[in-house]
């Protein structure tokens, strides 16, 4: 059994991945401490549990760490990969480098409860945490029903529980949430599995105006890219974020009249708003003409600072005062949302990079997505 300092893991982690088999003579000088070589690697191809300070090792049944698996699957005869081999060797946070995200260890030794948003109270007592599980090849129809079996043997709640199970086209993953913590290990030694991820919790930035700054407004800089003419003109941004109130006035239209927000945005003649799609939903029309709502007020916001056109003065506008609106949703109504979520708003924008959205020719497709927002702290983070 190995022994490694968590300070330092990150550090040695490479020349683990590369130097292990053997436990060469320059991991001990950087603080690991090995047992012999020779019982290091064993007939299965597992290594011995790799023990790092400060970070709670992952337990089998027995109440033992748990080896090391291998991690080299054989592919499937006709099984294809969206991600190039191997690449889950160079997956963070991982520092034990057993295929299991540090932070769900930290949750299991109850480090810390599960940061998912859509966490629920499970069988097992303990709330459920939101996984990425990654395959060593593009998940099908077969390793999704194998995986759901296995979440409905610990009382996952499924669709009927509103909880998430789907793939996306260019990651080799499912990705679920409402998992009760007891299916974990299990899920862990699935055939072609080589990582299992907790997702991400994903949080608004420029939730809120900073403190004015001794500042003036510049004299020779002051709209110089507006006067050139550069301000957006035919380009369609996506604004990835809590949905947007396109019915403002500054997002409305083009024309300023200061006319009645109208809650239709296709009512107007010069309309900004071209295609919507809320990603929180599973039932959402992937054809771009859902309107999502903003209940937060961060996407309105930040689609103001990108693309407003202020109102008939034209005294404040965003960056872009010309440029074409596409809502993606990927908050909840609770303002955060796991990363689920925006994996499916960045994949939904992907492939309709060039949608003709039917409104008119400068405003076909996806040109630019803004996104303001980052991830919250995890249980154990270090």
């Amino acid at each position: 059994m190995s022994v490694v300092n968590r300070k330092h893991a990150f550090a040695v982690l490479p020349l683990l991945i590369l130097l292990l088999s053997s436990l060469s003579p320059l991991l001990l000088t950087m603080g690991v401490e090995a047992e012999d070589d020779a019982t290091v690697v064993d007939a299965r191809g597992t290594r011995p549990a790799l023990l790092v300070d400060g970070l709670p090792p992952l337990l089998c049944e027995s109440g033992t760490p748990c080896d090391i698996p291998a991690r080299m699957p054989t592919v499937p005869v006709g099984a294809t990969s969206a991600e190039s081999s191997q690449w889950w060797f160079s997956f963070g946070p991982d520092v034990d480098a057993n295929g299991f995200d540090d932070r769900l260890q930290d949750v299991l030794a109850g480090n810390g409860s599960s940061p998912s948003p859509t966490a629920i109270l499970a069988p097992d007592g303990r709330m459920t945490v939101a996984l990425v599980i990654d395959y060593a090849w593009h998940p099908e129809v077969a390793e999704k029903s194998a995986l759901e079996t296995v979440l409905r043997s610990h009382g996952w709640v499924g669709a009927d529980g509103d909880a998430k199970l789907f793939t996306v086209s260019n990651l080799d993953s499912v990705i679920v949430d409402k998992v009760p913590q007891s299916a974990l290990l299990e899920l862990w030694r699935m055939p072609g599995v080589v990582v299992v991820e907790m997702q991400d919790v994903i949080e608004p930035f420029l939730d809120f105006a900073a403190p004015a700054t001794l500042s003036r407004q510049s004299s020779t800089y002051a709209h110089s890219a507006h006067a050139y003419g550069y301000d957006g003109d035919g380009v369609v941004i996506a604004v990835v974020d809590s949905g947007v109130d396109n019915e403002h006035r500054s997002l409305n239209d083009f024309d300023d009249e200061d006319d009645d927000p109208d809650l239709v945005p296709t009512s107007y003649t010069d309309q900004k708003w071209v295609a919507g799609y809320d990603a929180t939903s599973l039932t959402s029309n992937v054809d771009g003409s859902d309107d999502p709502d903003d209940t937060a007020g961060h996407g309105t916001h930040v689609s103001g600072i990108a693309m407003g056109t202020g109102d008939a003065r034209r005294q404040y506008t965003g960056m872009a005062p010309g440029a074409y609106l596409v809502d993606l949703k990927v908050f909840t109504d609770v303002g955060r949302a796991n990363s689920a979520d925006v994996i499916r708003g960045i994949e939904w924008a992907i492939n309709n990079r060039d949608t003709n959205w039917g409104n008119n020719d400068s405003s076909n497709g996806i040109d630019v997505m803004s996104m303001s927002f980052g991830t919250g702290s995890a249980p154990g983070a270090a």
